[in-house]
């Protein structure tokens, strides 16, 4: 029980160094992604975003950080001679498996809720972001030294006053019911504002070119409007696939037969999919466990280079191969979805014997 204890204490210390380690490291790199998209936005809206995107990067971020601490531990175990001492106590190697197994269940359970509930409401909360950003943008947005781009809408401005942006550059795009054209516009004046989740322009002076007539075109006054939620909600149609909806509704969806033919594969491989991200902690945690013994003569941070490399090296299989032999090979979709984790586990039992018996 004392070494199961000690164990567990090494692991939930060097996890929680981890996460915090790769947090330090990426929300800066977050924040300053989301300000390049969207310069002068508030900043009560930037921290309203962080726990979006924490939340999308939970379930791959806490198998990583779990197969880095659980390399640190084992790799420590051997470095000090602690390794040997287990062996000659006569205590079996595996056991020291049961509390990094115990900690791998309550987290894969833990990812497992999020993919399968959490993350696929995530777009409807980025959809209210951006909404909610781009009203901040334009009551920020500071003529002359930078410019408003909100989809296929661009403005440019020389200069501002009043909330008047004057000697404007304008393009936006023009929809009918026959086509979609993206027109060219200089205005001597333009008023911005947000209306619910329309952005309205009204052009003053207005000038647009015609590409098909090669004619500009001229008048007084010009108002127009982007349907920013429309522009949305053309993207939530897609929302009809698997990956957008809980799973219990995908369990539903093929229940009644609700699902479309071209989307059957789709929706069964999603649920195993989402599976896997169970399975995943119990396979790093063999991985971990195996190159931490096993670098023993070696640094700790090369082990820890070895075992990110695992990490991402499943990652990129499983969301790529895994996806592509699920929805579109004749493979089965469960076994498309769970390929990558059968045969990252066979090499990992494989190294983790040889690190026992080493």
């Amino acid at each position: 029980m004392k070494l199961h204890i000690y164990i567990l204490r090494q692991l939930l210390v060097a996890f929680i160094f981890a996460v915090g380690a790769l947090l330090f490291v990426a929300l800066p790199g977050i924040a300053v992604n989301t300000v390049h998209k969207l310069p002068n936005v508030d900043a009560g809206i930037l921290l309203r975003f962080l726990p979006i995107v924490l939340q999308s990067l939970a379930p791959y971020v806490l198998p990583l950080c779990f197969m880095l601490s659980t390399v640190a531990v084992f790799g420590r175990l051997a470095a000090d001679k602690e390794w040997i001492g287990i062996h000659m106590a006569g205590i079996h190697p595996l056991k020291t498996l049961v509390s990094p197994a115990v900690v791998a269940g309550l987290l894969g359970l833990l990812t497992f809720w999020m993919v399968s509930n959490e993350l696929p409401q995530l777009k409807k909360r980025q959809k209210r972001f951006m909404l909610d950003a781009t009203a901040s943008v334009v009551e920020n947005l500071q003529p002359g030294r930078t410019s408003l781009q909100i989809g296929d809408f661009l403005l440019k401005a020389g200069a501002r006053e009043d909330g008047t942006f004057y000697n404007a550059y304008i393009r936006y795009l023009d929809e009918d019911e026959d086509e979609r054209r993206l027109m060219d516009a200089f205005a001597g004046a333009v008023d911005l504002w947000i209306d619910g989740d329309f952005l309205h322009f009204k052009a003053y002076d207005f000038e647009l070119f015609d590409p098909e007539s090669k004619v500009d075109r001229r008048s007084e006054e010009f108002e127009a409007q982007i349907n920013l939620a429309g522009r949305v909600e053309r993207k939530e149609q897609s929302y009809q696939r698997a990956k957008y909806l809980v799973s219990s509704e995908i369990r539903r969806r093929l229940d009644t037969g609700e699902v479309e033919p071209e989307r059957l594969r789709e929706y069964q491989f999603m649920l195993h999919y989402r599976a896997t991200m169970f399975a995943i902690y119990f396979l790093f945690l063999l991985l971990g466990a195996a190159t931490g013994l096993l670098m023993r003569g070696g640094t700790q941070l090369g082990a820890l280079a070895v075992s990110a490399g695992y990490g991402i090296l499943y990652y990129v299989l499983n969301m790529r191969l895994g996806k592509e032999l699920g929805q579109s090979s004749d493979l089965p979709p469960w076994l498309g979805a769970w390929l990558t984790t059968i045969v990252g586990g066979g090499i990992a039992v494989a190294l983790i014997r040889r690190a026992i018996r080493r």
